[in-house]
């Protein structure tokens, strides 16, 4: 049994505090990063970039070997029937099903997007993308098309801003580096900044940003901007990802699963 502060339910209302909770599962993983789905699975990327699909068991589901295209920067879950794979490198979104097959891809360069930091699965099946050529937060559809824009970043931040994560929660759209989060709405109107320690990852629900850093997750109301700490252990984290019932933390090679 790991014992933790938790102060969570699957929408963070309740001012629950419980000791300890059951531990579900853990198993050993080589692993770049991971990201989950709200079904549970997790998907993984290996230092050579194979990308690896798990359940809750630890049981691979399903396997994909694009390394020729270089590294996988980043993975957008939230839809589990079609998986985003952004490749950084090559300026590339590859679309994917819940089996991990090819369905189609993005170039970005052809759409006049030449350096693109960060991506994420839009909620009407469309795709943000922050363009790092002219600052901007973009949403487009599949084939390319711009639908909405930011306008340049730098009326809202006076600093240098590159965002590495990019997430969507069907009505708030956040780009954030380790240090500071910009919000905006999903027409991508500029709504809030957020300052933090360093972050080793992020989760956008409907009512909050939860942020991980060292040993603990906290979350972060986006209406009042009130921080407060969720869970905590003993070791750090390097990401994790709450459910409705389970939380997921990666640590030292190692995914554990609790049940809330």
């Amino acid at each position: 049994m790991v014992v933790f502060t938790l102060i969570f339910t699957s929408n963070i209302n309740a001012q629950t505090i419980l000791d300890s909770t059951q531990l579900v599962n853990e198993f050993v993983l080589n692993a770049k990063f991971i990201q989950a789905d709200e079904l549970g699975n997790l998907y993984v990327v290996s230092p050579s970039n194979q990308l690896y699909k798990y359940n809750t068991s630890g049981k691979v589901l399903a396997t994909l070997n694009y390394n020729y295209n270089g590294n996988i920067s980043s993975i957008d879950a939230s839809n589990p029937m079609e998986i985003y794979v952004f490749y950084k490198e090559i300026n590339r979104v590859l679309f994917l099903d819940n089996n991990l097959a090819y369905r189609g891809e993005l170039d970005l360069t052809k759409q006049d997007i030449t350096q693109a930091s960060a991506i994420a699965r839009s909620y009407d099946n469309g795709i943000w993308v922050f363009d790092l050529g002219d600052l901007q937060l973009k949403k487009m559809s599949k084939d390319g098309t711009v639908t909405q824009t930011s306008g340049n970043i730098r009326q809202i931040i006076k600093t240098d801003f590159v965002p590495t994560t990019l997430l969507e929660n069907t009505k708030q759209v956040m780009i954030a580096n380790d240090s500071t989060a910009l919000l905006f709405d999903v027409f991508a109107s500029y709504v809030k900044t957020y300052k933090f320690s360093k972050t080793a990852s992020f989760q956008l629900n409907s009512n909050y940003i939860l942020q991980t850093s060292d040993n603990q997750i906290n979350a972060i109301e986006l209406k009042i901007g009130i921080n407060r700490p969720v869970f905590q252990i003993l070791n750090k984290i390097k990401w994790s990802y709450l459910a409705k019932d389970l939380i997921y933390t990666f640590q030292d090679n190692k995914v554990t699963i609790y049940k809330k």
